[in-house]
């Protein structure tokens, strides 16, 4: 008589883990519905039937459509850190700052030409919320991140080189993702004017000028 071998049990997923799981499949659907309808078209019901779940596991979840949307972006905004990370581990540490700055201003042109209907998903959702001033402020907060995460880099770069730069980092960091954004929108509606190595360059540019005249940081840095 052959050997009995028994199926191993699942392990049973306690509550905060099914919800858990819940909420990450129902993100996941979003982030699709979401850029293939626009966030006017898509609903709460659709996103909810597409995952499998029924429409009170999304209000079990998030307080509606925009609140869903905003975690959406929250995972989108998330992964770019990420990739902004896994941008700078890819350089060799001996790389001057130029090489390093204008890879992440790079990553970004390279992001938004792949990935364009996120950029527009974005600018949708903006434009929806202005009537809406708290959720205009929570789609700023969650945008924030982003900037924080480039002004780290800035101090890290600034305390590396022993160097100050004439703005604070997050003020640099402001400013250097405006411009990224601005050439996103003006990539949109004159495609032929910006290079995708345009911010590349000018990044480059910047950091060499800002080197030129960087003081030496104090002893007590």
């Amino acid at each position: 008589m052959g050997a009995q071998f028994k199926t191993p049990k699942r392990k049973r997923e306690s509550r905060a883990e099914k919800q858990a799981r819940t909420r990450t499949e129902l993100i996941a659907t979003a982030a699709t519905v979401f850029a293939q309808r626009g966030y006017e078209s898509a609903s709460v019901e659709e996103i909810a039937e597409q995952a499998g779940y029924s429409h009170g596991a999304v209000y079990s979840n998030f307080t509606g459509k925009a609140d869903l949307f905003l975690a959406v972006f929250e995972r989108y905004m998330a992964d770019r850190a990420e990739e902004l990370a896994a941008t700078q581990v890819g350089i060799d540490d001996g790389a001057p700052l130029e090489t390093r700055a204008r890879a992440l201003a790079d990553q970004w042109m390279k992001r938004f030409a792949s990935d364009r209907e996120s950029f527009l998903l974005h600018l949708e959702f903006l434009a929806a919320s202005r009537r809406e001033p708290e959720l205009a402020k929570r789609f700023g907060n969650r945008s924030a991140a982003l900037r924080e995460t480039i002004a780290a880099f800035i101090a890290h770069q600034q305390e590396k080189e022993r160097a100050e730069s004439p703005l604070p980092p997050p003020e640099l960091a402001l400013i250097l993702r405006a411009l990224g954004i601005g050439l996103a929108v003006e990539a949109l509606v004159s495609p032929d004017a910006v290079r995708q190595d345009l911010y590349g360059d000018f990044i480059e540019l910047l950091v060499s000028m800002l080197r030129e005249r960087g003081h030496p940081m104090s002893a007590e840095l």
